[in-house]
């Protein structure tokens, strides 16, 4: 009697661990939440078999559009990056990703690994969505987006701006956000559109989330290219070299630039994808 007593108090404390622990799980998951979507680790389940550069993957809540890196182990310590990858369907619980060899770290001193893809290699998207550039027409709405998202990690839009000058481009093309975004480990760029908001994979453009806290700006305020400390000294550097009406306000420009009208000759993978999107591109490779 006493020895079932003992078993069913046993039980009855792994149950209440048990929820316990799941309770923390789900709560965990709520504080560590990024409002642009958390990492997500998926191994590749199947090699398209018509095309080399296509596989599938768990689709969990992926959606169209988002990029990532595919990882092999080598052991239980050592890994690498072996190719950049992006969703390109969504279907019956599996994501299509298209794929290309990475080359992000290529040296002209070492040689290039020659990898392919593999099954059960990971896919990790969102590595870096905690981490955005935000694009903005005023300081005003710069400070009332970053305020509204306190668990992002805000890149200051002077090293964008500074970038752009050292380049010699007077507004952003999609290639130019690549570019930095790889070379700040970021994933996302929040640009503040007419009366809304759209967080954008940094790759692919591809739309993350959408808002509406942001108003829109007087057309006395609006600062060109966007807002940057950089740029509130040198507006007559950037008006000066402006030679297309896109460009010279903040708001007609880049809604042109999110609806794909502004010209991006980046041949790189990410930039084929996004024409493809775009664009109706039928064929990325």
């Amino acid at each position: 009697m006493l020895e079932k007593k003992r078993e069913k108090v046993f039980h009855k404390m792994k149950y209440l661990k048990l929820k316990l622990f799941i309770c923390i799980l789900f709560f965990s998951s709520i504080a560590f939440a990024s409002p642009f979507g958390n990492k997500l680790i998926v191994p590749i389940i199947e090699l398209d078999t018509d095309s080399e550069h296509f596989a599938y993957v768990p689709a969990f809540d992926l959606k169209v559009g988002e990029s990532g890196e595919i990882i092999r182990w080598f052991d239980k310590e050592h890994s690498g990056i072996v190719a950049m990858a992006a969703v390109v369907e969504v279907k019956d619980n599996r994501a299509k990703i298209a794929f290309e060899p990475f080359v992000g770290l290529e040296q002209s001193a070492f040689p290039t690994p020659l990898l392919k893809p593999q099954k059960n290699d990971e896919v990790v998207f969102r590595s870096f969505n905690d981490r955005a550039f935000l694009i903005a027409p005023t300081q005003d709405i710069y400070e009332k987006v970053r305020n509204a998202y306190p668990d992002v990690t805000w890149l200051h839009p002077d090293l964008f701006a500074a970038y752009l000058m050292d380049i010699g481009h007077t507004a952003p093309v999609k290639g130019d956000f690549r570019k930095i975004c790889a070379q700040y480990a970021t994933g996302v760029v929040y640009i503040v559109n007419l009366n809304e908001g759209q967080a954008l994979d940094c790759q692919t453009f591809s739309l993350i989330k959408k808002d509406y806290i942001t108003g829109r700006a007087p057309i006395e305020e609006r600062m060109l290219p966007f807002f940057s400390r950089i740029g509130s000294t040198n507006q007559e550097w950037f008006s000066y070299l402006i030679n297309d009406k896109r460009t010279q306000d903040y708001y007609i420009y880049f809604d042109a630039l999110l609806k794909g009208e502004i010209k991006d000759e980046d041949a790189t993978f990410f930039g084929r994808i996004t024409n493809y999107f775009t664009q109706s591109i039928k064929d990325i490779f």
